[in-house]
């Protein structure tokens, strides 16, 4: 049994013993205590055989009716979001009842009642702005377009255009008509040249053929290019690479490439993913074979899924670093700081946005939002995005 499984599975159980905590106190008073047991035992045994349903089968959920993911999944994550929200503030409450008691006497007439109405409150506010979160936010793509100048950029790069699109995650959460919807935006936007930065996959292979079927469709003069990302890896890298080969997308591993018909002008590199660090500023475990793929005189253009490798290639002289993974942290609290909060913010450097050294502001990272999610389906003043590029001479 590993180590990851176990956190999962405690994780899971943690989150539903405060979900069984939060619907017991929110029921009436009027109920007896074991009734309100029998009612959050039941209710909560029932919300949470919603994954069995689909366990042991061939089926995603692509094959299944709409409603599904809409009805059943969605909810099901509002569901468990929530909970761990609303439960863990529960908590919070439960501890420090008497003293908001003192300060806020006629709140309610009692500490059970004052606890009861701030757990309702809570719980709804949560299940409403995941809701808004989940059904609109999470639903419109919105396209980044920003402009990068470089002294010295050649004549032939001046008004070059590249689209940037990462963390697909197909699977429950992102549907293939949302994948298609990506393709004919990026399609629609005519590039001359896209570039992916891995997650194509959440975790289930049963994806993967069709999500790679529709990115096939990417179409850009200079070519399309891309590396894995650490759910790829999870997923199968070797089934992942295998359905790769069928496509036109060709990927890049501690390797680079010129696009077509930029040979000398334009050289694109793409790094490795070290898969470990999932929640971290991952360590890559050979940068000094990155930065051999560097050419000088040349716009260097470096692909990585994970943003921490900025901090190495500041002193490579990359022009440009595309990377994801962040997902923007899903959740941004506008209004703070020069980019906003970012919840991305507890694990990682780089959040989300463009970023330049301090030692020559030509020396730039763009770090993508993404088009998918982790854990909920949800994003808060957090859009998915597509990123538009244009490149032009100071």
């Amino acid at each position: 049994m590993s180590l990851f499984f176990v956190i999962v599975v405690t994780s899971f159980l943690v989150i539903v013993a405060l979900q069984y905590s939060v619907i017991r106190v929110i029921l009436p008073n009027r109920l007896s205590s074991m009734a309100r047991i029998i009612l959050s035992f039941v209710a909560t045994l029932a919300i949470n055989t919603i994954p069995f349903l689909y366990m042991g089968t061939d089926w995603i959920f692509d094959q299944l009716p709409w409603w599904h993911r809409e009805l059943i999944v969605f909810p099901y994550a509002i569901l468990m979001v929530a909970s761990a929200f609303s439960g863990t503030i529960l908590l919070v409450v439960w501890q420090a009842r008497g003293a908001l008691s003192r300060l806020l006497p006629g709140f309610d007439k009692t500490k059970r009642d004052f606890l009861r109405n701030s757990t309702r409150i809570v719980a709804g506010a949560s299940l409403g702005v995941l809701g808004y979160g989940t059904y609109h936010e999470n639903k419109t793509p919105e396209i980044s377009r920003i402009t990068l100048s470089y002294s010295g950029l050649h004549s032939d790069l001046c008004g070059f255009r590249l689209v940037h699109i990462t963390d697909i995650h197909a699977g429950p959460f992102i549907s293939f008509e949302t994948i298609a919807k990506i393709v004919s935006m990026t399609n629609d936007l005519k590039p001359d040249l896209i570039l992916l930065t891995g997650d194509y996959v959440n975790h289930n292979p049963a994806y993967i053929n069709g999500c790679l079927r529709l990115l096939d469709n990417l179409k850009a003069p200079a070519g399309v290019f891309g590396v894995y990302g650490n759910h790829d890896y999870y997923t199968g890298i070797r089934r992942i690479e295998e359905a790769f080969s069928k496509t036109h997308i060709s990927i890049l591993s501690n390797s680079r490439c010129a696009a077509e018909e930029l040979n000398g002008l334009l050289n694109i590199i793409g790094a490795e993913d070290p898969v470990s660090g999932w929640a971290t500023d991952a360590q890559f475990p050979d940068p000094g074979k990155i930065s051999e793929l560097v050419v000088p005189h040349q716009f260097n253009l470096l692909l990585s899924h994970r943003p921490g490798i900025f901090r190495m290639c500041m002193d490579w002289k990359v022009e440009l670093t595309l990377a994801g993974h962040t997902h923007g942290g899903q959740l941004i609290l506008p209004g703070v700081g020069e980019r906003g909060l970012s919840l991305a913010g507890l694990f990682v450097t780089y959040t989300h946005g463009l970023y330049e050294s301090e030692k020559d502001p030509e020396v730039r990272m763009y770090v993508s939002r993404g088009i998918g999610t982790i854990i909920a389906p949800t994003r808060l003043f957090c859009r998915p995005e597509i990123v538009e590029v244009t490149l032009t001479r100071a």
